[in-house]
C-alpha cells in the first residue's frame, strides 16, 4: 500500500491511496477533488463532535443521578448507591457475574494464606481476585491513573474519566433484572429516559446507542463518517457487501444518524436538547452535511446560494480579510448585533480581487 498519493500534481505523504479511493468510489467525487473531499470529512467530523459530547455527558449524568436519587429498591445492602457507588456497584456486578472458581484462585505460592475453601487470600484478608468484569477493570485503571498523576482519587474524578463505551455498556442485558429490583433496568428506565416513547424497552435503547457508538468509533478512528452500508433485513445489522453509493444518499443517511443522536438527548432531557439547539450546536453540522457543504470543498461553483458582487463590495472584502486573519467578526444593524462570524470551514477564492 503506497503512502504517497499523487493528486493534481501534488505528492501527498502519509495519506494512503486506499484512504482517498473511498471518496472516489463511494462518494463519487472526481479523483482530482478526492483530497478536498477528505478535508470535508475532517470538518464534518469536527462538527459532529459537540453533539456526541453532549450525548455522552447527558447519559453519564442521567445514570449517576438516577442511581443516587432513585436507587433500585433491592440495592440496599448489596452495593452503595451513594457518591461512591461507581466502586461498589462495579465490584458487586463482578461478584454476581463471575463464578467464584474463576474470580478467585486456589493456586497459592509459598507463604500465601488461604481460607477454609482453599482460596488464596490477599494482603487485606479478602479473597484474591484474579478475574474482573471489564467495567471493574476500567474503574481500577482510572484509580491507578489518578494516583500516578498525583491527584486525589474521588468518585467524581473516576466517573468523569469513564468513556462512552463504559456508560453504553451499562445499557446491556447484564444490568437488567426483571425478577427483582436490584439492577439498573427496568427499574431506572423511566428515570434515565423520562421522555422516551411509551413501551420502549431497554434493548431498543441499547440498539439506538450502539449505532451512535459505531459512528463515534469511526470518528475517533479518523474514518469516513459518511460511509454507510445497507442493513441486512434478517439481522438489522449493516451488510458490508452492500455499500451505499453517492454523496446525496451518504449525506442523507448521516443526517438521519445525527437526528437520532439528538433524539436520544431529548429522551433523557428536553432541557439539555433545547439548550444545545439554542446555542446552535447543530448548525455547523447541518450546513456541512449536505451537497452544498461538500461542494464548498470540492466544487465551489456548484454551491446553491450565491451572493453576486459586481461593483464595490468594500465591506465584504473587509469582512473576508478579517475572517482570513482568524478574527471574530460582529455584524451590526443600527448599532445592534445581528450575527457573529468566525473562520470555520470557509475557504477564500481570488481574495486579492
Amino acid at each position: 500500500m503506497s503512502t504517497i498519493v499523487l493528486i493534481s500534481g501534488y505528492r501527498m505523504k502519509y495519506i494512503t491511496e486506499d484512504r482517498l479511493s473511498v471518496y472516489i468510489k463511494h462518494l463519487k467525487v472526481k479523483k482530482e477533488t478526492a483530497l478536498a473531499a477528505y478535508h470535508w470529512n475532517t470538518a464534518l467530523a469536527g462538527a459532529l463532535f459537540p453533539a456526541i459530547q453532549c450525548l455522552e455527558v447527558t447519559l453519564r449524568n442521567a445514570i449517576v443521578q438516577a442511581v443516587q436519587s432513585n436507587p433500585p429498591l433491592a440495592a440496599k445492602g448489596l452495593y452503595s448507591t451513594g457518591p461512591d457507588w461507581i466502586f461498589s456497584f462495579t465490584e458487586y456486578m463482578g461478584k454476581k457475574k463471575i463464578k467464584p472458581q474463576k474470580r478467585f484462585t486456589k493456586k497459592c505460592r509459598p507463604g500465601q494464606a488461604v481460607d477454609g475453601s482453599g482460596y488464596v487470600l490477599g494482603q487485606n484478608g479478602d479473597r484474591l481476585i484474579v478475574e474482573r468484569l471489564w467495567e471493574e477493570r476500567k474503574v481500577i485503571d482510572a484509580v491507578q491513573k489518578l494516583t500516578k498523576a498525583g491527584k486525589a482519587v474521588t468518585a467524581n474524578r473516576v466517573i468523569s474519566s469513564m468513556d462512552f463505551g463504559f456508560w453504553t455498556n451499562f445499557l446491556s442485558k447484564e444490568y437488567e433484572d426483571h425478577q427483582s429490583k436490584m439492577l439498573l433496568w427496568p427499574n431506572l428506565l423511566g428515570i434515565v429516559f423520562p421522555n422516551a416513547p411509551q413501551g420502549i424497552s431497554r434493548q431498543d435503547i441499547e440498539s439506538e446507542f450502539n449505532r451512535v457508538r459505531e459512528l463515534r468509533n469511526r470518528l475517533t478512528h479518523h474514518e469516513a463518517i459518511w460511509k454507510f452500508f445497507y442493513d441486512d433485513p434478517a439481522t438489522g445489522k449493516p451488510d458490508y457487501n452492500r455499500p451505499v453509493y453517492g454523496s446525496n444518499a451518504s449525506c442523507s443517511l448521516l443526517l438521519k444518524h445525527f437526528e437520532d443522536l439528538l433524539k436520544l438527548i431529548g429522551w433523557m432531557s428536553s432541557e439539555v436538547l433545547d439548550d444545545f439547539i439554542k446555542h446552535q450546536g447543530d448548525a455547523r453540522f447541518r450546513a456541512l452535511c449536505s451537497l452544498d457543504g461538500l461542494n464548498s470543498f470540492v466544487d465551489p461553483d456548484k454551491v446553491t446560494n450565491v451572493l453576486a458582487i459586481n461593483k464595490g463590495g468594500w465591506g465584504l472584502k473587509k469582512a473576508v480579510e478579517h475572517l482570513n486573519n482568524g478574527k471574530i467578526l460582529r455584524i451590526t444593524r443600527l448599532g445592534n448585533s445581528v450575527v457573529t462570524i468566525g473562520r470555520d470551514f470557509n475557504r477564500s477564492f481570488d481574495s486579492e480581487k
